[in-house]
């Protein structure tokens, strides 16, 4: 069946779009979307992506041209997703599935509700915020304030993210909770130094693969990028570290 360009750029620049919402480099995303475009019949494919839009030109047998752009304003971390989306063009690619089959799915995959429910992803949380204590030599007790404490954060993180509030909201109120629980046990329990508390409680909340996806894009050559996802890392960790030195301030008085 011939596929038209409209349906090929539809299907391409939504491939496109779920990726960057999720969280892949700008690398990833340009290269599936154009085996996507390729694999669909188009002759030449050309992407621009940057951490805020998807724009694509896809150019048909025929010789027509079509560019379509989609602005991104909502981004996270999903690798699976991602990984999704990429086995799906490689599917295409070797013709295993046909464009109505593939688009339905790039659906599904985009209406896939967004990560773990609270319980897994407070416990994955207090797990992180555990191990971390543990790499700086905090004891059985520490770490277990640790956790508490990084479960913790990640419930309040929740509660902020569904208010839909100002960007970097919950890091700051992250960082904020997790000094304060940490002062908090370090009072009840003197022999507990706070300092490992606090390190464990903000680990869910430091921006890992972001710092990870901007050092991938700058190597690959896509600065813009690279640049906007590194800034975004920094105010993420300007943030968190903003709510911890607020609340150590205000409890050194």
């Amino acid at each position: 069946m011939q596929i038209l360009l409209e349906q090929i750029v539809d299907i391409t620049i939504l491939a496109g779009d779920i990726m960057l919402k999720n969280g892949a480099e700008t690398s990833r995303v340009e290269e599936t979307m154009f085996h996507i475009a390729r694999s669909l019949g188009a002759v030449k494919v050309e992407s621009f992506v940057i951490p805020t839009g998807v724009f694509v030109t896809v150019t048909d047998t025929t010789g027509r041209t079509s560019t379509i752009m989609r602005r991104v304003h909502d981004r996270t971390i999903n690798l699976d997703r991602i990984a999704k989306v990429n086995e799906l063009s490689w599917r295409l690619t070797d013709r295993r599935i046909d464009y109505q089959q593939a688009y339905a799915h790039l659906e599904r995959i985009a209406r896939e509700r967004t990560g773990f429910s609270l319980v897994p992803s407070m416990l994955a949380s207090g797990i992180v915020g555990g191990a971390a204590a543990i790499l700086l030599n905090a004891g059985v007790a520490e770490s277990l304030a640790a956790f508490t404490t990084a479960l913790i954060v990640r419930y309040i993180a929740h509660v902020i993210s569904r208010l839909h509030g100002v960007k970097f909201t919950f890091e700051f109120f992250g960082g904020m909770t997790a000094a304060l629980v940490g002062m908090l046990f370090n009072h009840m329990w003197p022999e507990l130094r706070p300092d490992n508390v606090v390190v464990g409680g903000i680990m869910p909340l430091v921006p890992g693969v972001a710092i990870t996806n901007a050092i991938r894009d700058v190597i690959a050559g896509d600065l813009l990028s690279g640049l906007s996802r590194g800034l975004e890392a920094a105010l993420t960790a300007v943030a968190v570290s903003m709510g911890v030195v607020i609340i150590l301030a205000v409890s050194a008085y």
